[in-house]
């Protein structure tokens, strides 16, 4: 099958060229938390069902992809251009998934209930200044078109008991979604800190809950470092390794 490239779009090779990205050229594009999201979520492979919500491009699927192959993928996509490309994505990296475009708001509509054992989701997190325009690239960074806690609400609905949820989110959200997360039955079970260098505070936070878990026994693994040199873009080889190989 011939994958269609528009002109507004490229094709990036990814983990010396194992996968190939179609990404809007001037758009949104996926950036590290999306590899990083993927490289947390730790999971038996074993028949069972994932979907990732606001699949965005499809990076996060076809990453979880490589490292599980014998777990039913499933993405959400709103914008249309983004939900063509992720389905190309899938094309051109043969492989396994289904995707619907729809709003995670309405999740009803798409899923019944409690049909996941894994729900997956790297949210447009940040807070829309006035007058915002409704760009893809803004809609998938900014709460326009659904909020960090429409997102749980629906992983609520989605997983089954005992499911696990994956998110990353940034520091300055941090206590807000811990609240989201328990106000709907999901207890945050594991986190991991990621820095940009060893000596800065704290960007983000990875964080997986449980349906219907229980309090204490919350995790807190070693600080994810991205760079040994920010100025100079230098990995930490943690990081280089994820870029390069993933698995």
């Amino acid at each position: 099958m011939k994958i269609q490239i528009k002109n507004n779009e490229t094709v990036t090779p990814f983990l010396r060229g194992k996968i190939q990205i179609i990404q809007s050229k001037e758009g949104y594009r996926f950036n590290i938390d999306s590899i990083l999201l993927a490289s947390f979520v730790k999971i038996t492979d074993k028949p069972s069902k994932l979907v990732d919500l606001g699949t965005g491009s499809g990076i996060v699927l076809v990453l979880l992809g490589l490292k599980y192959k014998k777990i039913n993928l499933y993405g959400v996509e709103l914008q249309e251009s983004l939900f063509s490309q992720a389905w190309r994505n899938i094309q051109l990296n043969s492989l396994k998934a289904q995707l619907f475009k729809g709003d995670i708001r309405e999740i009803r509509r798409i899923f019944r209930s409690e049909s996941f054992d894994y729900v997956v989701f790297n949210p447009p997190y940040h807070y829309p200044p006035p007058q915002v325009e409704r760009t893809e690239k803004n809609i998938a960074r900014f709460e326009i078109e659904g909020k960090i806690k429409d997102f749980v609400k629906a992983s609520s609905y989605l997983l089954k008991n005992g499911g696990k949820l994956f998110t990353i989110v940034p520091t300055s959200r941090f206590s807000e979604v811990i609240d989201f997360l328990v106000q709907k039955k999901l207890q945050p079970k594991r986190y991991r800190a990621v820095h940009p260098t060893i000596n800065e505070n704290a960007s983000h936070v990875l964080i997986e809950a449980a349906k219907g878990g229980k309090t204490g026994g919350e995790t807190f693994e070693k600080p994810l470092i991205v760079y040994e040199d920010s100025y100079k873009k230098k990995y930490t080889p943690e990081v280089e390794f994820l870029l390069e190989n993933f698995c």
